[in-house]
């Protein structure tokens, strides 16, 4: 839809504009906002009809949106006559009523993720490349009511709703078109957004001992009450730790291919949920054989990835994840064969957001976009061991670069050269190192 989103003054980041691809990295220096970034992200992604950031949206409508307000109004009483019925509005009063709300709301919605309200955000905008006519169809059939509008997909509502508060299905209309225009059309339906912190080895292991109803009591800002000595956990967290207790064995994977890929190439043996020494034990059984481990004897690859790898097997279909330093622990080695689950992550339809120190995974995702481009030949697919689902379009990636200059920092977003991203803050500390080596080896042969 050539949306951005506009950021200004978050954290240490003075201005950003992204647009979110299948695959993006955010790059570069630390203590730079990537994962202030990478949180906000997450906060959008999993926003729904609750959403504080429309609070105040009928209030809006009917004062400074009248004719708006009016015109949807009178449309979604219309049904009650007539059995389909059309209506337009524009994009760019879309994109001013959703502008008007995020400078409403964003305080609160930032705080909301961050838990705190010391957090706070100047500008979250979107901004829009070009205008078109959203067209909004509504159908009665039997008892519930069709609304859909192109380019996206349907939305009901029941008869008796219509019936005595067209205001609600107003409000819910307007806010699921909204969402479609924040998230874009792919995600905004799909609230499952997981949320990898760096530090999910340690939450990991420390899921039994912090249960779901202590973190709702003691760890969510909207519970916190005069109990302002308590440090609450940021919302990504808290709900990374809910979805790792909402795991199930009767559900249906959809990633097994992925499942068996990691648990043969990077943890080398089965990852195991529940045992009979509980439904929620989390265990890990090696190649080698004998018997199973707990997490906490594990090695620290093995409890980096058993996160991803437990949301995979045992979770619901995911839309998103946003995954904190993914190479965390990992071998260079296994750095490559992240890079490598990345791009397969995305060829599921997961739409990946990542922070990264790793110039490995980067290369890596360099030299599939390489080998898509040149089409896949055949003869190095099969040298390198490479399927489909290997490869990615170099369209298909946005990678932000994040450079602290001390005050602040600044984004920019890198364009592919010659085929290739290159991340200078990446080739700056290798090209220090090999003057360094250099510097070194001069002196030593005199």
């Amino acid at each position: 839809m050539g949306r951005r989103l506009i950021i200004e003054k978050f954290g240490k980041i003075k201005k950003a504009e992204l647009e979110i691809s299948p695959l993006t990295l955010l790059v570069g220096d630390n203590n730079s906002g990537k994962s202030y970034l990478l949180s906000l992200l997450w906060g959008i992604y999993t926003a729904d009809g609750e959403s504080v950031l429309f609070q105040g949206m009928e209030e809006l409508l009917r004062t400074d949106y009248s004719q708006v307000y009016e015109k949807l109004r009178d449309f979604i009483l219309s049904l009650k006559q007539n059995s389909e019925k059309e209506t337009q509005i524009t994009s760019q009063i879309v994109v001013e009523i959703l502008n008007h709300l995020l400078r409403q709301n964003k305080d609160q919605f930032v705080a909301g993720i961050f838990n705190s309200k010391q957090v706070i955000i100047e500008r979250l905008e979107i901004a829009a490349d070009h205008e078109f006519k959203l067209s909004i169809k509504g159908q009665s059939m039997g008892e519930r009511i069709y609304f859909q509008y192109c380019p996206s997909g349907g939305l009901s509502f029941s008869a008796e709703m219509l019936e005595y508060d067209y205001e609600l299905v107003l409000k819910m209309l307007m806010v699921n078109i909204f969402l479609w225009y924040f998230k874009g059309n792919k995600y905004y339906g799909n609230y499952n957004t997981v949320y990898l912190p760096a530090a999910r080895t340690g939450f990991l292991l420390a899921k039994n001992v912090i249960n779901q109803v202590g973190r709702q009591i003691a760890y969510d800002v909207s519970g916190l009450s005069e109990r302002g000595e308590i440090q609450p956990f940021t919302k990504p967290i808290i709900r990374f730790l809910d979805k790792l207790e909402n795991l199930s064995l009767d559900r249906k994977t959809e990633y097994d291919d992925i499942v068996s890929w990691m648990e043969e190439s990077m943890v080398h043996g089965k990852i195991q949920y529940g045992s009979k020494i509980s439904e929620s034990d989390i265990r890990y059984m090696p190649n080698s054989g004998g018997n199973s481990l707990p997490l906490r004897a594990s090695s620290a690859v093995v409890t980096e990835v058993a996160p991803l790898l437990l949301l995979l097997k045992y979770g619901r279909k995911l839309s998103a994840i946003c995954y904190e330093e993914p190479e965390m622990c990992l071998h260079p080695k296994l750095q490559q064969e992240m890079g490598r689950l990345l791009i397969r992550l995305v060829s599921h339809g997961i739409c990946m957001i990542a922070t990264t120190h790793s110039d490995i995974i980067v290369q890596h995702i360099n030299n599939m976009c390489q080998i898509k481009e040149m089409g896949c030949p055949e003869e190095l697919m099969k040298k390198l061991s490479l399927s489909a689902e290997d490869v990615i379009g170099i369209q298909d990636i946005a990678i932000y670069q994040f450079q602290d200059r001390g005050d602040d920092s600044v984004v920019e977003k890198l364009t592919p050269e010659n085929g290739e991203f290159r991340v200078k803050t990446f080739s700056n500390a290798l090209m220090e190192l090999l003057t360094q080596t250099t510097e070194v080896q001069d002196f030593e042969l005199g």
